[in-house]
């Protein structure tokens, strides 16, 4: 495996991949390690479309969704950490404004 970056000497471990497999985001690490959780506890990528969710760009430890205007670091996977409810609420709005307006949601 050839690495884009140079590690990173601090607490969490650079990043590889995140995949979305049967409802649980995984975070695949450059250390080896892989760390799953329920995509329910991030409803801005549980709501999003599978095309938004593919779209991210991984700096070290994290990752940015430029598309969601959505960042999220290695720490909150690794701690369980759960999505803020001010997160959660944007989100919820915004699918319900798209299913008012009749907008497909499909990817």
């Amino acid at each position: 495996m050839k690495e884009s970056m140079e590690s990173n000497d601090l607490l969490y471990p650079d990043v590889l991949r995140i995949r979305f497999v049967d409802g649980n985001m995984v975070w695949d690490f450059l250390d080896g390690r892989s760390c799953s959780v329920p995509l329910a506890w991030y409803p801005t990528l549980m709501l999003a479309t599978s095309s938004e969710r593919a779209d991210y760009h991984i700096t070290h430890y994290a990752a940015h969704w430029p598309h969601l205007d959505y960042d999220m670091g290695a720490n909150a996977i690794i701690c369980g950490h759960k999505e803020s409810a001010f997160f959660s609420r944007r989100a919820w709005e915004k699918y319900n404004a798209k299913l008012s307006s009749g907008e497909s949601l499909a990817a």
